[in-house]
């Protein structure tokens, strides 16, 4: 078999492979990548050519017209491959306008004069008269209108390498490798053809730079972008729902803080006895809210799905507070305003009881309605989302006649012993306060009451609910694992509740330029650990306010597959149960009074 037709049909293999790849998946929109397209169109067209080409001059007396138009059709290949590949260098060289509307304006300029140029081209290689060779296995074609291509084709290359040169500065970019290998080898390849026709090794060396230029073209993971587009949109949403709540919390945090100032100002000067006990309530009914909104509604660390109480329903949260908002306005005379106020980032579904968190937001906003004559009822729904908890923030505010201090309090301080004889047995009930906390309790939330005499009163429902793995859950853990693959440094999870002390150890850790996860709760460090997320080592302090070192351990191991060594610290006056800490499981002990030195000899040791 003939050396030129090894070359061409292997070719087709190589080129028919990269068309399957680049086509079957999704690319960037962009100009370069269009051309680059075309080229591999034109080089697939140009292999079956130069193969079925062989053949054709072989038996060219038996189908002289056939032979005519494939001969001259692997000419205009020719033509047409160093145009198209011209024009990509045309482009990519182009630095006047980087903006879109620049290059795609350079673009058609380019291509309308190649566009002219290539046409006069064509038509005098189908004007010239072609001749054939086939004697001994040497085929080939030779002639004027061959001869046109050993002009134009290094005139071609010419243009482009002076294009090149006049962007110097850019020539260290990769996409110009199949560049200069084309203008090395092409010229190679012109030669030896030149010399000795029956080498056809042009279209094998086209298939060669199509081939290479594939690694050097802008085509990332299309379908990631997606995922990493997606997951920015719902961050960035995320954190405007989060801005906005943070606001309105800090505006409850600071009324009953200044509440509790005046008040307590204004008992100073105060003698009677029965003054001074009606403002000690007051200022316990405010305590009881701050509490409230500190460790029911914002406390995080509290959020994990051991203290989720599951029911095996799922539902849409947004379809279950639409329905209720709807049901509601019905309800509520015209002279009092419905507000309805509902975060975006709540997820798509989640598992709980509906049925009775829907009982009791309908009892709650059937209080309002018995107790407000005119002005306002609102409904508000916030979440907080940790791994695969949302703590679901409900409020259901009026402006109706409000209720006294005493029976505030007496409602804040019922516990479930006290709920004990409080019948729930019916579901389409509409139930009192007494109702709606024990309710809140059975279902692991919590419920406050705040209210003033005349002014309205204010009813907040936190309850925590396990999510169902939803599309962004997904993407986050994707990105996640894709993240976590691009990176040889070593990934270290870091627990200590002193804020300052854990920005001083990730500083140390970050300075070996490793990826440090820190955190000041330990619960953070199993959810992970459970969520999958993998470290190459863990730093946790001797005591923290939720776990201590021993604790979390314990904890950690009992994953069977749980295997990154744990490091514990530990003050100076506990250096003498050293080897006990060893003994219990940790892989090395860190001095917090040698911090720095420490953290150089564990980033040394694993």
């Amino acid at each position: 078999m003939s050396a030129s037709l090894t070359f061409s049909a292997g070719s087709i293999f190589y080129i028919l492979l990269l068309t399957i790849a680049y086509f079957s998946k999704s690319r960037l929109r962009s100009l370069e990548n269009k051309i680059y397209g075309c080229l591999i169109l034109c080089n697939l067209l140009g292999t079956i050519l130069a193969t079925s080409c062989y053949f054709t001059i072989i038996y060219r007396d038996s189908i002289p017209v056939i032979n005519e138009l494939i001969s001259k059709g692997l000419l205009v290949y020719y033509l047409s491959w160093i145009t198209i590949f011209t024009i990509y260098v045309f482009v990519i060289s182009y630095e006047k306008d980087n903006s879109k509307e620049g290059k795609n304006n350079h673009f058609k300029k380019v291509r309308s004069f190649f566009a002219v140029l290539s046409t006069i081209i064509f038509f005098l290689i189908i004007a010239m008269p072609l001749y054939y060779h086939s004697e001994n296995g040497v085929v080939y074609s030779y002639g004027p209108s061959a001869n046109m291509l050993y002009i134009v084709i290094p005139l071609y290359m010419m243009s482009f390498f002076i294009y090149m040169l006049r962007h110097l500065k850019y020539l260290k970019n990769k996409k110009y490798l199949p560049l200069f290998l084309f203008i090395l080898i092409g010229s190679i390849v012109t030669v030896i053809q030149r010399t000795n026709p029956g080498l056809l090794l042009m279209t094998a060396m086209e298939t060669f730079i199509t081939v290479l230029m594939y690694f050097t073209i802008e085509n990332p993971d299309i379908k990631m972008l997606s995922e990493l587009y997606e997951n920015k949109r719902f961050i960035e949403k995320s954190a405007e729902d989060t801005s906005n709540f943070l606001f309105r919390m800090t505006q409850d945090i600071k009324k009953p803080i200044s509440d509790i100032i005046d008040i307590s100002n204004d008992m100073i000067s105060i003698k009677d006895v029965s003054e001074l006990k009606d403002g000690t309530k007051i200022i316990n009914n405010k305590a009881k809210e701050l509490d409230y909104l500190v460790n029911d509604a914002l406390d995080v660390s509290s959020m994990n799905t051991k203290n989720v109480k599951m029911f095996n329903t799922r539902y849409n949260p947004s379809v279950l507070f639409n329905e209720i908002k709807y049901q509601s306005q019905n309800s509520i005379d015209k002279d009092i305003k419905f507000e309805f106020s509902m975060s975006n980032n709540l997820p798509p579904y989640l598992y709980g009881d509906s049925i009775k968190l829907k009982q009791m937001v309908f009892s709650a906003i059937d209080n309002s309605i018995k107790n407000t004559k005119s002005g306002f009822i609102s409904l508000s729904v916030d979440s907080i989302i940790k791994y695969d908890v949302c703590r679901l923030l409900i409020n259901i505010s009026d402006s109706g006649k409000g209720m006294g201090v005493e029976e505030v309090n007496h409602i804040l301080s019922l516990n479930i012993d006290d709920l004990s004889k409080v019948d729930l047995s019916d579901d389409k009930k509409i139930y009192g306060l007494k109702e709606i906390k024990k309710l809140s309790m059975i279902l692991g939330g919590n419920l406050i009451v705040k209210s003033d005499l005349g002014k309205g009163t204010d009813v907040s429902i936190t309850i925590d609910q396990k999510v169902v793995e939803s599309k962004n859950y997904e993407i986050s853990k994707k990105l996640d694992i894709y993240e976590q693959s691009l990176h040889d440094n070593k990934r270290i999870m870091v627990v200590d509740d002193d804020a300052s002390e854990l920005a001083k150890i990730t500083s140390y850790l970050e300075k070996h330029e490793a990826i440090v996860s820190g955190s000041l709760f330990g619960r953070d460090l199993i959810e992970k650990i459970s969520n999958k997320h993998k470290f190459d080592l863990i730093i946790v302090d001797d005591e923290t306010s939720t776990y201590s070192g021993y604790e979390l351990l314990k904890e950690l191991k009992k994953n069977k597959k749980f295997n990154t060594p744990v490091v514990i610290m530990i003050n100076d006056d506990k250096e003498f149960i050293k080897l006990h800490y060893l003994k219990d499981g940790f892989a090395d002990v860190i001095m917090k009074s040698k911090l720095k030195s420490e953290v150089d000899r564990i980033i040394k040791r694993f």
